[in-house]
This record gives structure tokens, C-alpha cells and sequence, in this order.
């Protein structure tokens, strides 16, 4: 029988807890996130046409978490319990050592540092627990937070992904960042 190891870990930092998705996530991260379109379509490419179909991707989530290929951590303040956004590391190389991040902040918590301080301690965490080697982070050029935030925490920008994101009928470049574990 091969079992799974879930490789997972509940992080801290001074002012977030990132941890698991549970199921009372869904309507939180729908409210405050994923009902409006225009605001994460550089992060999710397609809408949902209502809370239960984002409810069916949150069940899809929850079962990434024993593969070690997948992390999704709900990021949530400590001081409210109140989730506010999401950081992920995907697309596990284990042969090259290597991954993707992705983050997105609710639209109401933007420009307090959250996701900066989440992604760092993710960041750490797959440089310390994972020992992996190099991230990226592929960007659209259309989303400057996210593009200022890669290179606030030391990013750099390897190339451009010419049409490498769809969006309806639209392509739109993407800004591949990465980030070399220096430390191993």
C-alpha cells in the first residue's frame, strides 16, 4: 500500500496564521475575493457563475494538501480570525527542485502587507521544510501588486511569457519572476 505523506504545516507570523481550507472558508473567500471578475481574473482565469461553483473548487482544494505537490494556505488575522486571501505553492518539480507561488489578498485588505508577509513565510518554508532549490512566480503584466510585491521581497524578473495567460479571448504576457534558495 503506498501512503501519502502530508507534508503540510500550519505557519505563524506576527500578525497571520496560515493554515488548511476548511468548508467555512468558501463563503468567506467568495465575498471578499472571488464575486468579483475583474479584480482576480489574473489570478483564477475563469469567473464563476456562483458561490456553489467556487464551493466546488474550495472541496478540490482540500484535497491537495497529501500529494506534496500542492500547499494552499488560507491566510487569516490572527486579531479577527478572519480569512482574507490565499498563498499557494504549486507545480512541484521534485527532479529539478522547484515550484510555482501564487497569492491573492481580498480586495478590502490590500496595501497592508498582508500578502507580503504571508509570502515570505511561505518562502521560508519552502526553502527550510521543503528544501527547495528555486521559485517562480509567473505574473500577468497587468497586475502591478503583484508584480511590485515579487520584487519587494527580492524577486527577479528571468524573462516575459509573450500571450502566456488567456483570458477569454484575450492573451496577455506574463512576467516570470524567481527566486534562487541561496542559503542550501
Amino acid at each position: 500500500m503506498n501512503k501519502k505523506t502530508d507534508l503540510y504545516e500550519e505557519l505563524e507570523t506576527e500578525r497571520l496564521i496560515l493554515r488548511k481550507i476548511v468548508d467555512d472558508d468558501a463563503i468567506k473567500l467568495y465575498s471578499n475575493i472571488y464575486n468579483k471578475y475583474d479584480y482576480f481574473k489574473y489570478y483564477y482565469q475563469l469567473p464563476f457563475e456562483s458561490f456553489d461553483d467556487y464551493k466546488l473548487l474550495v472541496e478540490k482544494y482540500k484535497d491537495y494538501y497529501s500529494n506534496g505537490n500542492y500547499f494552499r494556505w488560507g491566510i487569516v488575522i490572527k486579531k479577527t480570525n478572519e480569512i482574507i486571501g490565499l498563498v499557494q505553492l504549486h507545480s512541484r518539480d521534485f527532479l529539478n527542485n522547484n515550484c510555482q507561488i501564487g497569492y491573492i489578498i481580498g480586495y478590502n485588505y490590500n496595501g497592508y502587507g498582508y500578502a507580503k508577509e504571508a509570502v515570505i513565510n511561505v518562502i521560508d518554508f519552502a526553502f527550510e521544510k521543503l528544501k527547495i532549490h528555486r521559485i517562480d512566480a509567473n505574473i500577468t503584466e497587468q497586475n502591478n501588486s503583484s508584480i511590485k510585491l515579487a520584487e519587494s521581497i527580492g524577486m527577479t524578473l528571468e524573462s516575459i511569457r509573450e500571450d502566456g495567460y488567456k483570458i477569454g479571448d484575450k492573451y496577455y504576457n506574463q512576467r516570470v519572476y524567481k527566486l534562487i534558495n541561496k542559503c542550501e
